[in-house]
C-alpha cells in the first residue's frame, strides 16, 4: 500500500463518503481525478484523463489507484508496470458499485 492515493472520476462520491474511514491510511495523499488540488493548483490529472495516463501518472509517482472500472488494471501493463495487485477493496451502495484498488507490486 502506497501513501498517495488517485482517486478515477466515477467514484469521486464515494471517497467523499469514506474519507475518514477507508482512505485514512492515505491521509492528505488523495489525488482526484479533475479536482482541484487542495493548495488551489489545477487538477494533477485533468478530467478527462484516460486510464493510460492514470496508470503513467500512478507508475510515476508511487500511487495507488481506487476505481470502479474492473478492467482500469490492463493499461498498468501499456506504460511497463510487471505486477499489479487488484482488491476489491470497497462496495458504493448508493451506485451499486465495486471499488477496485489497484497497487503496483513490480515494474
Amino acid at each position: 500500500m502506497s501513501e498517495k492515493i488517485v482517486i478515477d472520476k466515477d467514484i469521486l462520491g464515494w471517497a467523499d463518503e469514506v474519507k475518514g474511514t477507508l482512505l485514512k491510511g492515505y491521509d492528505k495523499n488523495i489525488i482526484k481525478v479533475g479536482s482541484r488540488q487542495p493548495d488551489g493548483e489545477p487538477p494533477k490529472l485533468p478530467q478527462r484523463s484516460s486510464d493510460k495516463q492514470i496508470a503513467s501518472f500512478c507508475k510515476d509517482n508511487g500511487c495507488d489507484f481506487a476505481t470502479g472500472d474492473s478492467t482500469a488494471y490492463i493499461h498498468y501493463f501499456d506504460v511497463g508496470v510487471k505486477t499489479v495487485r487488484i482488491t476489491r477493496y470497497d462496495w458504493w451502495k448508493k451506485a451499486d458499485k465495486p471499488i477496485f484498488l489497484i497497487e503496483i507490486v513490480s515494474d
